[in-house]
C-alpha cells in the first residue's frame, strides 16, 4: 500500500513537472498573458479542470519553477558552505552559482519580475532570500574568525554589501554579462578601488 502511494505521488509530481515545462515553453513564445490554461492543458493532453489540482494560476507555475531552480542553487550553496574551501573562495563560488542560476533562467526571472511589478498583485516577494543571507553570514563569520576578513566591520554590514552587489547586478543595464558584472563588483569589494603601490 505504501509503495502504491509512493508511485501515485511520483505520478502526480511528474504531471506537475509536465504541466510546468509545457507552460514555460508557451510563456517564452507567446507571453504569460497571451497563454491560456486551456492551451497548456491541451498540449499536456489533460483536461482543463485538472490544471487546478496542481496550480491555482498561471503565475503560480512561474513561482513553482523558479522555486525549484532556487532550491537546487541553495543546495549547491550549502555544499559550498560546508566544504574545505577558505571563506574568500566560498564567497566567490557562491556568486558563480547565483550567476549561473540567473543566466540559465533569465527569461523566467524576467517574466516573474514583470508579473510582480503589476500593482494589482499583493504578493511582491521573490520565492527565496533568507536562506542565502544565512549562508553568506555564516561564511563571513567564518572568514572573520580565521582572520581572512576584517573583524572591525559587523558581519551584517559585509552581508549587506554582498546583497547590494547581487541586487545591483540583477537590475543592471550595462552591457556586461551577469558573471562579469558580479565578478568586477566582488573584486572591488574585496580589494578596493585604490591601486596598491607595491
Amino acid at each position: 500500500m505504501h509503495q502504491e502511494m509512493s508511485r501515485r505521488e511520483k505520478k502526480k509530481l511528474q504531471t506537475k513537472k509536465t504541466i510546468s515545462e509545457i507552460a514555460l515553453k508557451l510563456f517564452s513564445t507567446k507571453g504569460l498573458e497571451e497563454t491560456t490554461i486551456a492551451e497548456i492543458m491541451e498540449k499536456a493532453a489533460l483536461g482543463t479542470g485538472t490544471f487546478y489540482n496542481y496550480f491555482e494560476t498561471k503565475e503560480a507555475i512561474l513561482k513553482y519553477c523558479l522555486a525549484e531552480r532556487i532550491d537546487c542553487a541553495k543546495q549547491t550553496c550549502e555544499d559550498i558552505q560546508t566544504s574545505a574551501l577558505n571563506a574568500t573562495e566560498k564567497l566567490h563560488q557562491i556568486l558563480k552559482v547565483i550567476s549561473k542560476t540567473h543566466d540559465e533562467n533569465r527569461q523566467m526571472i524576467g517574466l516573474y519580475v514583470k508579473f510582480n511589478r503589476n500593482p494589482d498583485k499583493v504578493e511582491q516577494k521573490p520565492p527565496h532570500g533568507a536562506r542565502f543571507e544565512e549562508i553568506l553570514t555564516s561564511i563571513i563569520i567564518e572568514g572573520q574568525a580565521k582572520n581572512e576578513f576584517r573583524n572591525d566591520i559587523p558581519p551584517e554590514i559585509i552581508n549587506e554589501m554582498f546583497s547590494g552587489i547581487l541586487k545591483s547586478t540583477l537590475n543592471s543595464n550595462l552591457g556586461f554579462s551577469f558573471m562579469d558584472n558580479i565578478s568586477y563588483k566582488h573584486s572591488l569589494l574585496l580589494e578596493g578601488v585604490i591601486n596598491k603601490k607595491g
